[in-house]
């Protein structure tokens, strides 16, 4: 049922955006007896919104932003699929598109908690600085209800600092003792997936997820701290948490089945989040580490001297580095520079030349990094070393990771990778 009314919805966008948006702010305050909770951030809102919905839906009916659609569709469709005699729960992940978009979307959820989880250089087409981000996210805060609820995160001292409207409250998350909650002794090194100990209220919960990455631990325990103030028992937030697997193209990782593991993490391809994939390849544990690497996003830097500089950095990583696109040979002639040989550094113009290439290579005990722009590319290369790929469009214009689109034409394989193949917790 939902499916047809998700399609009527998103056909009234293109001639009646307004209208579209008035109807769920009519919808909106009808929705007396849903707690609205809104998460925003640089990086981090697809996750903690996953993570958060899979916590709350254990408790009651909740609904939630889908597909990582954070702008004004995303946010009125959820709206829409409320139900104002049965949700309990409805969270919103609201993005930073243009200056204003964040208002506008906290203008109409109205949360009761509004979480903010970090302030990065991620959106370089409307904002030129960190101040402008933090501006821009901090307006999520000014729409909180009467009593609401501000999540912040301490350990970045921009969200730290921001304002809460007089009459909310505040709960802070971070690593200080300071915090109401806080963590220690994260650990994630392949094969160890992320755990840590969360300290909550004088109690302490040992948290174990299918995430990779320590950078994850802030979105966790933004979502662990919004449970424990809705009440819910923090035994049941931590088993919840065990049973939900990352996002798509987010730091996935994928046994394939000749024994290679894969870490998927082509849906951003910033530097912060390039340096945080890198780092835990640097921990892990693998008999050889390969590379696949196609752009970096969010900089101002040439396409000459941004691949060159990753492919130094690879070169103190990986075994085998491949970058694909019409600017691989700057990241080839980066890595052999710095010491690997061309053999080990190979460019291709596409995803099939380089499927061509590592499927014969991989075997057990490899780990391969997918990193880069958000480009399908990628993660054609990664579905076609399971089987062969239908979707033939050559240059994809899609925002969507190829799990996403109706176009890629094989449901079955996607969701034997997302529910079958992506590393569990043992």
């Amino acid at each position: 049922m939902k499916e047809p009314i998700f399609q009527l919805w998103n056909s009234l966008q293109p001639v009646l955006s307004k209208p579209r948006w008035w109807v769920a702010s009519l919808m909106r305050r009808m929705l007396l007896k849903t707690t609205f909770i809104a998460i925003t951030g640089s990086n981090g809102k697809t996750t903690a919104t996953r993570y958060l919905a899979a916590i709350l839906s254990a408790h009651a009916p909740t609904q939630w932003t889908r597909l990582s659609r954070n702008g004004p569709a995303g946010i009125t469709e959820t709206i829409a699929f409320c139900n104002p005699w049965k949700t309990r729960y409805a969270v919103f992940e609201v993005g930073y598109g243009t200056p204003g978009s964040v208002a506008q979307a906290a203008s109409l959820v109205r949360p009761d908690i509004a979480v903010v989880l970090s302030v990065f250089l991620e959106h370089r087409a409307a904002a030129k600085n960190l101040e402008t981000v933090a501006r821009e996210k901090a307006e999520l805060l000014k729409s909180l209800s009467g009593k609401g609820v501000a999540v912040l995160n301490s350990d970045d001292h921009r969200v730290a600092g921001m304002h809460v409207p007089a009459g909310c409250r505040t709960i802070r998350y971070g690593s200080g003792e300071e915090n109401e909650v806080r963590f220690e002794n994260a650990v994630s090194a392949w094969p160890q997936l992320l755990r840590f100990t969360a300290v909550v209220g004088g109690q302490r919960l040992e948290i174990r997820t299918r995430l990779l990455g320590t950078h994850w631990v802030g979105c966790i325990l933004s979502c662990i701290a919004v449970a424990h103030e809705l009440g819910l028992p923090l035994d049941e937030v931590a088993k919840a948490i065990e049973k939900v697997s990352p996002y798509p193209a987010r730091m996935q990782v994928v046994q394939l089945p000749g024994g290679a593991v894969v870490i998927r993490d082509e849906m951003k391809g910033s530097a912060h989040t390039i340096e945080a994939a890198f780092a835990e390849v640097r921990k892990a544990t693998a008999q050889r580490k390969f590379l696949l690497f196609c752009d970096e996003s969010e900089t101002s830097r040439s396409p000459r001297v941004r691949l060159a500089r990753i492919g130094r950095q690879a070169a103190e990583l990986f075994d085998q580095v491949v970058f694909i696109g019409e600017r691989a040979h700057h990241g080839v002639s980066g890595a052999v520079k710095a010491g690997l040989s061309e053999r080990q550094a190979r460019a291709f113009a596409d995803y099939t030349g380089a499927s061509d290439f590592l499927q014969p290579l991989l075997g057990p005990g490899d780990l391969v990094l997918l990193k880069g722009t958000r480009n399908n590319q990628l993660t054609r290369v990664f579905y076609s070393l399971l089987e062969e790929v239908r979707c033939t469009v050559s240059q994809c214009k899609r925002t969507m990771v190829c799990d996403d689109c109706r176009d890629f034409r094989n449901p079955e394989l996607v969701r034997r990778v997302n529910e079958q193949l992506t590393v569990r917790i043992t």
